[in-house]
């Protein structure tokens, strides 16, 4: 070989094999066709092999080509990480943060999270989209999201995850209900019982419904709503109970109409965990926001584990 590489000629490479064409290459990289020649040729002789094959209307790859730009590809990506991450030293002056919550801990948690992030980093644009697990953890890994906050289980492999905190579900009944006199009650109790519940397809029933099935539990659903707010008006003022996550009942007592019923007998907690991916670039802003969240749970473990197996990843963040 006659020289090292260079990073312009890789990303040369990059346009000629996206292209197709020496013209088109120049065009995009702002030089003239020649100069593009003469940066594969260079390459070209540094390496002892070709990397192109010049075809009477386009140019393609040879399979030396093909390695040298698979490889390329991640040098580019590597650099322009890099830069992003030179830049994310200067200082939390700007860009842009992608966070997916789920419904509930996005009303019942994190919005005081948000808020102060705002507070901290108002020149960092937060940008929060609520919406379902499965949903939120496919726009993870599309790279449509940075992270997201979750609370039902996710199976995607190819995604990791940082708990947060555990959760118990309790019942919760109107001062006129039978049951609103017992602080607690065997959640066998349930069987039978009319009740207003989120919707079979959300991840919160699939999980209480999957859980009381070890107790031969079954759910007798008189309403579906899905909003825990709604859920918890209509238990207010009528006959019907409802089983929610404990964070949804926070505040509630009997001034406000609402008794809280703390459920025995069946393992009714769930975790809450932020989820990304594992090659994710970890922005400052990115960080900050991590960081933020160790602070509102302290007793949650830096660590990651993959999402679809529990097992510990090596701490990226």
């Amino acid at each position: 070989m006659e020289s090292a590489w260079t990073l312009d000629q890789l990303r040369t490479l990059i346009e000629v094999v996206r292209t197709g064409s020496f013209t088109k290459a120049a065009e995009a990289l702002s030089l003239s066709q020649p100069a593009v020649s003469v940066q594969m040729r260079s390459l070209e002789r540094s390496l002892g092999v070709p990397l192109l094959e010049r075809r009477p209307r386009h140019v393609v790859p040879t399979d030396a080509g093909r390695i040298v730009h698979r490889y390329a590809l991640r040098m580019a990506r590597l650099e322009a990480e890099s830069r992003a991450e030179i830049a994310d030293l200067k200082k939390l002056a700007g860009g842009t943060l992608r966070v997916g919550a789920g419904a509930t801990p996005s009303i019942f948690t994190l919005a005081p999270v948000f808020a102060e992030y705002y507070r901290r980093w108002p020149a960092v644009e937060l940008r929060v989209q609520i919406g379902r697990t499965a949903d939120l953890a496919r726009a993870v890994l599309s790279d449509t999201l940075d992270l997201a906050i979750v609370s039902s289980d996710v199976t995607e492999r190819a995604l990791v995850r940082r708990p947060l905190y555990i959760e118990t579900c309790v019942a919760i009944a109107g001062r006129s209900h039978p049951l609103a006199e017992h602080p607690e009650m065997d959640a066998a109790l349930l069987t039978g019982r009319p009740l207003v519940l989120l919707p079979a397809d959300s991840g919160f029933r699939r999980f209480l419904e999957s859980a009381l099935a070890s107790r031969s539990v079954r759910l007798n659903t008189a309403m579906e709503l899905a909003s825990l707010e709604a859920i918890k008006e209509v238990v207010r003022t009528g006959p019907l109970m409802s089983v929610i996550p404990e964070t949804a009942a926070s505040g509630e007592s009997e001034e406000t109409g609402l008794r809280v019923i703390r459920l025995t007998g069946a393992e009714l907690t769930r975790q809450t965990a932020a989820i990304k991916r594992p090659d994710r670039y970890v922005s400052a802003a990115m960080g900050a926001f991590y960081r933020l969240l160790g602070e509102r749970w302290p007793e949650a473990s830096p660590r990651e584990e993959s999402a679809g197996t529990g097992a510990t990843v090596e701490q990226n963040v």
